[in-house]
């Protein structure tokens, strides 16, 4: 079966039934304008002035683009006021990126609950989009589809705390009292997990197939990804971002950390480098992207202390 098939298939199983599940879930709502984008981008006879176009109908989102393309996160020589400059200088994919990043803050709303910090939300889901997206180049996957799909990852979480709290209230109080990642929270309480109902969304959105089963697939271990035929792609990258963040918030993670990216083909070093420059950019784009984000701790030496930690035990 070839991979396109592949991609297919899977990114209909990861989305799973959530029209049955979710009866009276209500999706958030993608701005047209992303939706629209979307489809341009993927289409390979597009031209740049049909995304010109699309972009001009939203002056939010074409602000936004030329704020991101100016920022210090690409640090170009001279200012750039084109919509069309912008998107020559950026791609077609960091365009899309910058468009879904744009529906995901449109979207998301901050549940207010205790324990559930927003901007820390923000600030996990802009590291590991930017950790994907620099472990894909590395690995020779697709960097730009890794990115998106790492930055939508947890994007069901926020909706079911605020939409869906009588059902995820027993996940949510196990969650924020242990250490656990929340997809292991999730076995133990839901026949279903928030991956999926974030490749629901996707779906639903119009996404790629790709960016479905990336995000569907996030907490999927190695071995599940190759029985699924999906080694090779973006869906490793991501699967490994998703055990970067937890590491912040149990440094027992670490050894999850370290075996996946080792079955990715990621050596230490090369891990630690993208750590690294994660860190150096992660501000950069939250600035581009209007978010505010709270400060984290170095992986690399949370790693080093867990081992130094184990040894000695």
């Amino acid at each position: 079966m070839g991979l396109l098939k592949r991609l297919k298939r899977n990114a209909a199983l990861a989305a799973g039934d959530f029209q049955r599940i979710f009866g009276e879930f209500t999706l958030p709502p993608c701005p047209d304008v992303v939706l629209k984008l979307t489809e341009a981008v993927n289409d390979p006879d597009v031209f740049i002035d049909q995304v010109v176009k699309i972009l001009e109908t939203d002056p939010a989102l074409t602000s936004l683009i030329l704020k991101t393309v100016n920022s210090a996160l690409y640090g170009l020589p001279g200012n750039v006021s084109s919509v069309s400059k912008a998107v020559s200088i950026l791609g077609l994919k960091e365009i899309e990126n910058i468009a879904l990043g744009y529906a995901m803050h449109s979207s998301l709303k901050d549940p207010g609950l205790e324990n559930f910090n927003f901007n820390l939300f923000w600030t996990d889901s802009l590291y590991r989009a930017l950790f994907a997206k620099y472990s894909a180049a590395i690995l020779r996957f697709e960097a730009e589809e890794a990115f998106a799909a790492a930055l939508l990852q947890d994007m069901a979480i926020p909706l079911l705390l605020t939409d869906w709290l009588d059902v995820y209230r027993p996940v949510y109080d196990d969650w924020a009292s242990g250490l656990e990642p929340v997809h292991e929270v999730e076995k133990r309480h839901l026949s279903w997990n928030h991956c999926q109902a974030a490749a629901w969304i996707a779906a639903k959105w119009g996404l790629p197939d790709l960016l479905v089963c990336c995000v569907g697939l996030h907490s999927a271990t190695m071995p599940e990804i190759i029985d699924l035929g999906l080694e090779g792609t973006a869906v490793q990258a991501v699967s490994l971002s998703s055990r970067v963040t937890p590491v912040f918030r149990n440094p027992a993670n670490a050894s999850a950390l370290l075996e996946h990216a080792d079955a990715v083909g990621l050596s230490d070093r090369q891990l630690f480098s993208v750590c690294y420059e994660v860190e150096e950019q992660l501000e950069n784009l939250a600035v581009s992207l209007d978010i505010k984000t709270v400060e984290r701790p170095p992986i690399k030496r949370i790693i080093q202390e867990a081992e130094s930690r184990e040894g000695q035990g």
